[in-house]
């Protein structure tokens, strides 16, 4: 039976690996700081809780580091030196070149290392057409096994390097949630009354605002940390201003013909816009 330690396993995202990991057979142990929490999440799910984080590690064939993002670093060096030669240690944080060359550094050369970000929060009922970003650092035999448990539960695996990941991510989290946090601090600062809004609204306005109101229902802690820890949110972010910036320039000067340039310029950079209009189109007719 393969032994998994979830370092911060009584959080969310760690209680649902550990219930998936349970379901394939695996022995599941889970940690975390506050003992009381601990031995009710290990009787909730009927795994066991250890308070120590090296001795779970050390026992461990699988060690996961589920802490938020701001912490793994710091779990990390913690934990990793107890992994033993033949284990795997891995994290499930949003930024992966941080906890991932860190994972690399603080063990020998005969322990595993992988990094994992499941693109979902822990709130899904399955993880059926779930999406995974798998970064490989060293070793194979345990992501092999870990990949089959994602495949058998009907997620899709991408593999990245770290940077590769935190790159892309940039955009796909760090610029869209900037994005529309923005645009809900912005109506804030508008005073504008949202459900009087509502009544002036098209199809498309009532989309974005349950997309913004999606975003800020949401943890702050984890979208505040996404943003700060992810060195190329950073970027996107810089590079997201000085386009607006640049757009409204033209639309001061009532320069139409560069902002529709600009527009139909992106429009064949994005590519699939047709597919994206019948995809919201869908959406729009589901919400009526």
């Amino acid at each position: 039976m393969v032994k998994v330690a979830i370092i911060g396993g009584y959080g969310a995202m760690g209680r649902l690996f550990a219930k998936v990991l349970k379901k394939h057979g695996a022995e599941v142990v889970i940690t975390g700081p506050r003992e009381e929490r601990g031995k009710r999440a290990g009787r909730e799910m009927g795994v066991r809780y250890e308070k120590d984080n090296k001795k779970a590690a050390s026992e461990a064939d699988v060690v996961i580091v589920s802490v938020p993002i701001r912490k793994s670093v710091e779990v990390i060096r913690e934990v990793a030196p107890a992994v033993k030669a033949g284990s795997m240690i891995m994290d499930l944080t949003s930024v992966k070149t941080l906890p991932c060359r860190a994972m690399e550094r603080e063990t020998d050369g005969g322990v595993e290392v992988l990094g994992c970000h499941p693109v979902f929060g822990p709130s899904v009922e399955s993880l059926k057409g779930q999406n995974f970003v798998l970064c490989p650092i060293r070793g194979k035999k345990w992501q092999r096994w870990f990949e089959d448990i994602i495949r058998r539960e009907g997620g899709r695996i991408t593999i990245a390097s770290p940077e590769e990941h935190d790159r892309v991510m940039g955009v796909v989290q760090g610029m869209t949630h900037f994005m529309l946090i923005s645009a809900g601090v912005c109506m804030r600062e508008m005073n504008l009354r949202l459900e009087e809004s509502r009544k002036f609204a098209s199809p498309v306005y009532q989309l974005i605002i349950d997309l913004i109101g999606r975003i800020l229902e949401q943890d702050p802690n984890l979208y505040s940390e996404i943003q700060i820890y992810n060195i190329e949110a950073k970027k996107a972010r810089e590079k997201y201003m000085e386009i607006a910036r640049e757009l409204e320039v033209l639309l001061s000067r009532g320069d139409k013909r560069g902002f529709i340039g600009e527009m139909v310029s992106a429009a064949k950079h994005f590519g699939d816009t047709k597919g994206a209009f019948e995809r919201t189109q869908r959406i729009l007719k589901d919400e009526d």
